[in-house]
């Protein structure tokens, strides 16, 4: 639990072309440290980021529904990296291609391949304790079983390796780092007065 700013209003606007602009699954480490340092972001908050939750979709995991108009400050977590939630097999079924990605366990690849078994809307964990805030999502990463191609590429990087590995070992690293970084976001884009709204239901403009 930590405190964040209160008052923030929703935006007027919610356009899926909004989101064009947003980091997708099969971003790589450097193209996330890009866009994520576009905002403000250091190398270390974008990893500690990656640790929150998603329902796998792009759209549903940014929270496209409080979009503003040039970014998603609701959440601003890319469709990878999650301590909680699942991700869709059509989320990370490119993977599975021959070749199979080389940067996953074999092991996991299959296990990965049985969830798709089940189509493109079968769900698969991001780690083990999908119910859990933790860190098990980072030591998943160094078993190389991240579940989307961004997850895993924050393993494979020097630079945001160093960074899953201290937040791996280190939980309370993690924790607080995310707080910070989750402080930080909320101050984004904030709406005030007539250029924002209170919600009746946070799906959709009034």
């Amino acid at each position: 639990m930590y405190d964040i700013p209160k008052g923030r209003k929703d935006g007027r606007r919610s356009k899926i072309e909004d989101t064009i602009n947003l980091p997708f699954p099969t971003f790589n480490a450097s193209e996330l440290v890009r866009v994520f340092g576009k905002r403000g972001f250091s190398a270390q908050y974008m990893v500690a980021l990656s640790g929150k939750y998603s329902s796998s979709s792009p759209i549903k995991l940014l929270g496209v529904s409080r979009c503003s108009s040039s970014f998603c400050g609701h959440h601003l977590v890319y469709a990878g990296a999650h301590t909680l939630g699942v991700a869709r097999c059509s989320s990370f079924k490119t993977r599975l291609s021959d070749p199979v990605d080389p940067t996953m366990d074999s092991d996991f690849s299959k296990a990965l391949a049985k969830t798709c078994s089940g189509g493109d809307n079968a769900e698969q964990s991001f780690d083990v304790t999908r119910n859990n805030f933790d860190s098990f999502y980072f030591q998943a990463l160094q078993r190389k079983a991240g579940v989307l191609f961004s997850d895993q590429t924050l393993y494979n990087n020097p630079e945001t390796k160093a960074i899953v590995n201290n937040y791996a070992m280190n939980q309370a690293m993690f924790f607080l780092d995310f707080q910070r970084a989750m402080v930080k976001m909320s101050l984004l884009d904030v709406k005030e007065g007539s250029k924002g709204e209170v919600r009746a239901d946070c799906r959709k403009v009034n």
